[in-house]
């Protein structure tokens, strides 16, 4: 099995792990379709300001990811990658899907290990410290 090209991954999912990337949360308007469902560790959570909120807190300790794998599936991306934090808090695995309709995000299911986030202090149900 081999990892699609770039050009084959759906623009949508380009760009949010372009943001993932580059930690620019504000790259993601437009992204995600209004009614986004996310599923993950912490529960679900329903709606594209919801999830841009939880997103950039996650972001604000996400130094960099490194991609390992994506798979596509029709609309359906699903991405292993490693989440690296600032600080001297070490790396973990995150499995995320993505699901893109109408060129936009319109689902997304993830798992990781909630323990290292919290650890890094990137707890998304928080408030964020700029409200």
């Amino acid at each position: 099995m081999t990892s699609p090209a770039q050009s084959e991954i759906p623009a949508p999912a380009r760009a949010y792990f372009e943001a993932w990337r580059t930690n620019r949360p504000q790259d993601l308007v437009g992204v995600f379709a209004p009614d986004i469902r996310v599923n993950g560790p912490l529960g679900q959570i329903d709606g594209d300001e919801q999830y841009q909120q939880s997103i950039a807190r996650i972001f604000s300790v996400t130094k960099d990811i490194t991609i390992r794998r994506q798979w596509i599936d029709g609309n359906d991306v699903m991405t292993w990658f490693d989440l690296h934090p600032h600080g001297e808090h070490e790396s973990w695995p995150v499995a995320n899907w993505v699901t893109v309709e109408n060129g936009q995000i319109t689902r997304v299911h993830v798992t990781f290990d909630l323990t290292k986030l919290l650890a890094a202090g990137g707890d998304p149900r928080r408030a964020s410290d700029q409200n």
